[in-house]
């Protein structure tokens, strides 16, 4: 079995070792640059992602489209999840083999990969004590051939290591389709035309937050000229001169439309346009947003669709793609045969909302086991009050008592 080929050996030949490191540089991205790079990653033979990859390092580091971005791998990655036997029970033993590091960077990946396009993961590294799989490792998408399933030493080389076929299929998967080029494909002019605004906002504070000035004279020495340019190389600093006849000095005063409302509006549109095509809707990424709190509801339930669209998604690639590959890496797997992963939908009532529903119970007539009020709110419960005495939860043997009928009562509690 392939768990048997792994065990107590070093594979320094495999595929993610043999890429050959490369430097990666944040050169001057235009619009042009992306519609070139956009036509080379979608030619029918021979397609090239390296300058597309490259455009979307660039536009990553815009903190709008990262926060964005990050709201929806967060979303998945906080979510609970259990894995369920042939019943359909949560089986906890095998659900803590996943509550591990490796399995929230398959999860994240698996997410980024609907923003990048096509992503290839290593399932490879394997703990030597617990032969539990210890890491996921990244395929740079340069060095992936999604068309023809090739991991290639060098961008550009046509020949490489088959993963989609045995023997390392069982260690890589794809996530996503072969021309499957990501979200940011269509971001990219906003974020792009942002990046230019901002460029060309610094560039005018540069040159007019302190407006030009000159000084208008009628002296034609050019010893005086030479003096008025040094008196005006010094004001900055200075902020006074001293004139002589006619001489006075003028600010240019910039006239027309502010620069406020030709930079930061045009900013603002873009912000709001890579919203709606990340979270569908811009009204819960922008502080100044103006709507009603059922609009804002509405919104909100727009984003949740993504949401649950990407843990869709992720649940689909877990039970379809990872568990049977899990089974044949290592043997700490072998019990996830008719096992499959799902999230757990279900919510924890807060410590507060639980008294609360207890104390309604017990108004309504219900027994309340004590020890489960104390173990779940972590107060320590002597004994419920009646009309006649306050009855405790055990008796001196540590044994409970028998559950009795109890008139409504009133909880005697710290506070939460």
């Amino acid at each position: 079995m392939a768990q048997n080929a792994r065990v107590g050996r070093t594979y320094d030949n495999r595929p993610s070792n043999i890429i050959l490191p490369r430097s990666k540089s944040l050169s001057v991205q235009t619009i042009k640059k992306w519609r070139d790079a956009l036509a080379l990653a979608q030619l029918a033979e021979n397609a090239n992602r390296a300058p597309l990859l490259e455009l979307y390092d660039s536009i990553l580091l815009d903190s709008h489209l990262a926060s964005l971005i990050e709201g929806r791998t967060l979303k998945v990655l906080q979510s609970k999840f259990k894995i369920v036997n042939k019943a359909g029970e949560k089986d906890e033993e095998l659900t803590k083999l996943f509550q591990q590091p490796w399995f929230n960077s398959f999860i994240y990946h698996s997410v980024m990969a609907k923003f990048k396009g096509a992503t290839v993961v290593e399932l490879w590294d394997l703990v030597p004590e617990t032969l539990e799989l210890d890491s996921v490792n990244y395929i740079p998408s340069e060095n992936v051939l999604t068309g023809k399933g090739l991991i290639v030493k060098e961008v550009g080389d046509e020949k490489g290591y088959p993963y989609k076929e045995d023997p390392l299929k069982t260690y890589y998967i794809q996530i996503g389709k072969n021309n499957d080029l990501g979200i940011l494909k269509d971001v990219a002019p906003d974020a792009l035309t942002k990046k230019f605004a901002r460029a060309s906002w610094s560039e005018f504070v540069e040159k007019y937050g302190i407006p030009p000035r000159w000084v208008v004279t009628d002296s034609y020495s050019e010893t005086r000229e030479n003096e008025l340019a040094d008196m005006m190389a010094n004001m900055v600093s200075n902020h006074w001169a001293v004139l002589k006849g006619n001489e006075k000095i003028e600010v240019m005063n910039s006239t027309g439309t502010s620069s406020y409302d030709i930079f930061d509006k045009l900013i603002d549109r873009m912000n709001s346009e890579m919203s709606k095509r990340i979270l569908g809707q811009d009204g819960t990424t922008d502080a100044g947003a103006n709507g009603t709190y059922g609009s804002l509801k509405v919104m909100q339930g727009v984003s949740d669709d993504r949401h649950d669209s990407d843990k869709n998604d992720a649940m689909t690639l877990i039970n379809k793609e990872l568990l049977w590959r899990l089974q044949l890496i290592s043997p700490a797997y072998s019990k996830l045969k008719d096992c499959r992963f799902e999230w757990d939908d279900s919510q924890e009532m807060t410590s507060s909302e639980l008294v609360t529903m207890i104390k309604e119970l017990a108004d309504s007539g219900f027994i309340v086991d004590l020890n489960f009020v104390s173990e779940k709110t972590g107060i320590p419960v002597t004994g419920m009050k009646s009309d006649n005495a306050a009855v405790p939860p055990v008796d001196k043997t540590g044994q409970k008592k028998k559950s009795i009928k109890l008139q409504p009562v009133a909880f005697y509690r710290t506070k939460l």
